[in-house]
């Protein structure tokens, strides 16, 4: 399931050297419910900035990917 939304920050970290990024979200019909995931550097498009337009791609309630939305 895809859901379109806003980025609202990026706080990067890595484990054992691999990057991930513990990600600051919102759904576009509730902007003020701002919600976290955390994905591998991977799992989401490399030029994302805070107040961009995202597509969420969910699996079973989980965020499986963060991208651009066209």
């Amino acid at each position: 399931m895809e859901i379109e939304g806003t980025l609202e920050g990026l706080q990067p970290y890595a484990i054992h050297d691999t990057r991930y990024y513990r990600v600051f979200y919102s759904h576009l019909d509730a902007p003020d419910q701002i919600l976290q995931c955390q994905l591998p550097f991977d799992a989401l498009d490399a030029d994302l900035k805070p107040g961009d337009p995202i597509t969420i791609t969910y699996l079973l309630k989980t965020v499986m990917r963060i991208g651009r939305r066209s």
